[in-house]
């Protein structure tokens, strides 16, 4: 909970704020074209949480949604009325003649209702006030429409968000852990449908016109294949968006794989990265959250797919879709056997460093969850959006997308997948998927009912579902216990080469190896924190993002700026402190200290943890804004940092190494 509480409170304390962004994301969601991109639905729904968990008050969040809403539509249908048809001309306008000609058959078909109805139709949503503006329609008329469907869907984006908001306030009650999971699965799910649909149809123009860029710069070769190759990536050919797609997918799932097959992840970014993200989970798991994810994990089961997809083949078989059946039973089995295959070649991954958790050390490439979940549900996207228009099918395929995004997060929740298994799972489902398009597309079968086709695979998943998490929730209870990451060493052999097994540089977010740790200190945090004070450092309080605001002021003095945050393997520092009198106003001493997963033996064990000591200088951005920058410290600035450390009578050495020519000293309290 202490993680998300600064983001709350800040809302709490300054509403206004928060009022000002959802007026504009409701304004800009009504603007033409504009509308397509804004991620409305996730940032209202959003808002209507924080009302939920009182961090704001309903009606200011229902008026600046409403207005905002209602003035966005009012400027798109001005442009319309003082443009008329030279509308279309413009920039965005223009790259979209389809969605514009379907606005127009729309407004003809339902006439001024279609204001009102516009507002929940994908797609023509964001072309239908200046349409109608073009039209003529009369400016009274159009604003008493506009008016009372702006306040009605006002009401609908946040009412659902506020009994979201109330039911995490009661998960937060039962543990702020779970709040957290909660909150970031759900932003994860929105974000992931927001740009599911996008890709899916908002950014279709753009994606022929690279196409065209492409197929264009193939037929510069003068040979067969590279003519073969135009064609079918040409935006006019209907199979083209499948070789597309494997263009993508393809080389980024390969280029993993060669890192694995070479042994080369544990030296690749990736591979710090996959700790990072692996540690970030492991520290917010909890009894409730484990209850929940453990259940979607299972939904990506073999039984639950395969028994989804035998209610998709039965509903085929009714319809007599014989080739539309194979079609479907040979890309599941395909898959399957793939994903085994690519396991049992590959084997465990990853597992050359000590600290890796025994279940983690089984983990292999690609997630099969993940694969199998993405061939699964894409499957049924692709089989219920055939012949569907292009913002229905932007619906099913987001909806199936959130599916598999829950059960890929599942599998990092809890901590039995790398992110790079996971990532590899999705691009080979992925490639698995443009395969099986091709494939349908190249053997046209009759279409089948779409809404009996998701009755049916409904019906199939929620008995598949709800019959194997009965039955084996408990086997997968004790399968997806949390993973004991600790490893005990005796201190000599600490001191003779675990000391330097991935324990001597600090690893950001990014996956990159940053500053040599200087000090590994083996003993409890108080006790270091009292000797970083005698030596002249003051302890600075948790960083929150409200401290970022202090960076906006490009002519605050260094003294006057906290330490900029900083993670290793995901994680954040247990202790950041700052030189008291630094010798040098643009420039300051600043030390991290970061817990392990490594103990001491002893009675009771003795955690061990890194000591990162770095020069912090003033970095004035465009004069805009300040953020202090770290700039590894030289040897011998290490070396007077330690030299002051022992100058403590309560410190002593244990050993003292050299790693790629900078000192490394382990040091412990004295008895």
């Amino acid at each position: 909970m202490e993680q998300i509480q600064p983001y709350l409170d800040y809302f709490a304390a300054h509403p206004n704020w928060a009022i000002a962004l959802i007026f504009l994301i409701a304004f800009g969601e009504a603007l033409l074209i504009i509308g397509l991109v804004v991620p409305s639905t996730l940032v209202l729904v959003g808002a209507g949480a924080l009302v939920g968990t009182g961090k704001l008050e309903f009606w200011p969040v229902l008026i600046a949604t409403a207005v905002g809403c209602i003035l966005g539509d009012q400027v798109s249908y001005w442009a319309g009325r003082i443009f008329g048809e030279r509308l279309k001309t413009f920039w965005p306008l223009s790259s979209y003649p389809h969605l514009v000609a379907k606005g127009e058959e729309f407004i003809r078909k339902h006439g001024g209702k279609s204001i009102a109805l516009g507002r929940f139709v994908p797609g023509v949503k964001a072309v239908v006030p200046g349409i109608a503006g073009m039209f003529g329609m009369g400016q009274t008329f159009f604003l008493s429409i506009n008016v009372v469907s702006g306040i009605f869907w006002a009401f609908a984006h946040i009412l659902p968000g506020v009994l979201l908001g109330q039911a995490l306030s009661l998960a937060g009650e039962l543990s702020g852990r779970l709040l957290i999971i909660l909150l970031v699965l759900l932003v994860i799910l929105g974000i992931a449908g927001w740009l599911i649909r996008i890709l899916s149809a908002g950014m279709m123009p753009y994606r022929k016109a690279l196409q065209g860029r492409i197929a264009a710069w193939a037929r510069g070769f003068n040979n067969r294949p590279m003519r073969r190759f135009s064609r079918a990536i040409a935006p006019h050919n209907p199979r083209s968006i499948f070789v597309f797609l494997t263009l993508v997918l393809s080389p980024v799932f390969i280029i993993i794989l060669g890192d694995i097959v070479s042994g080369r992840m544990l030296e690749h970014a990736v591979g710090n990265l996959d700790y990072s993200i692996f540690n970030l989970f492991s520290e917010t798991r909890s009894a409730p959250a484990d209850e929940l994810l453990i259940r979607i994990t299972m939904l990506g089961d073999d039984m639950v797919i395969f028994g989804t997809l035998v209610g998709a083949l039965l509903w085929l078989f009714v319809q007599r879709a014989w080739r539309t059946a194979v079609i479907v039973g040979v890309a599941a089995i395909v898959a399957k056997i793939s994903v085994l295959a690519t396991k049992n070649y590959l084997g465990p991954h990853m597992t050359g460093r000590e600290d890796t958790p025994t279940l983690l050390q089984m983990a292999s490439f690609p997630s099969g969850h993940t694969v199998m979940a993405t061939v699964g549900f894409g499957i049924l996207a692709l089989l219920l959006s055939r012949g569907m228009g292009r913002w229905t099918h932007a619906l099913i395929a987001s909806t199936c997308g959130v599916m598999v995004i829950a059960i890929a997060f599942s599998r990092l929740y809890l901590g039995v997948n790398w992110l790079s298994d996971v990532v590899g799972g999705l691009l080979l489902g992925g490639v698995f998927m443009t395969l099986f398009t091709v494939a349908i597309e190249t053997w046209p079968a009759r279409r089948t009912k779409p809404i009996g086709l998701a009755l049916s695979s409904l019906a199939a998943f929620l008995v598949a579902g709800t019959l194997h998490i009965a039955s084996q929730y408990d086997l997968n209870e004790d399968l997806y216990v949390p993973v004991d990451k600790t490893v005990t060493y005796n201190l000599a052999a600490w001191v003779d080469n675990a000391w330097n097994k991935n324990q001597t540089r600090r690893v950001d977010m990014s996956g990159k190896n940053e500053e040599v740790f200087t000090v590994q200190w083996l003993g409890p945090l108080s006790t270091l924190q009292t000797v970083l004070e005698n030596s002249g450092f003051t302890p600075q309080p948790k960083w929150t993002w409200r401290d970022g605001f202090l960076y906006l002021d490009p002519n605050a003095p260094l003294s006057k700026l906290p330490p900029r945050p900083a993670l290793h393997e995901g994680l954040k520092a247990k202790l950041t402190a700052m030189d008291v009198a630094p010798k040098n106003s643009n420039a300051r001493a600043t030390i991290r200290v970061f817990a392990t997963n490594s103990l001491i033996a002893s009675s009771p064990p003795t955690p061990v943890f890194l000591v990162s000591y770095t020069q912090e200088v003033l970095n004035p951005r465009f004069h805009l804004f300040s953020v202090p920058s770290d700039q590894v410290s030289t040897p011998d600035q290490n070396l007077e940092f330690i030299k002051k450390l022992l100058s403590n009578p309560a410190v002593q050495r244990v050993s003292e190494k050299v790693f790629e020519g900078q000192p490394v000293t382990i040091l412990q309290p004295r008895s």
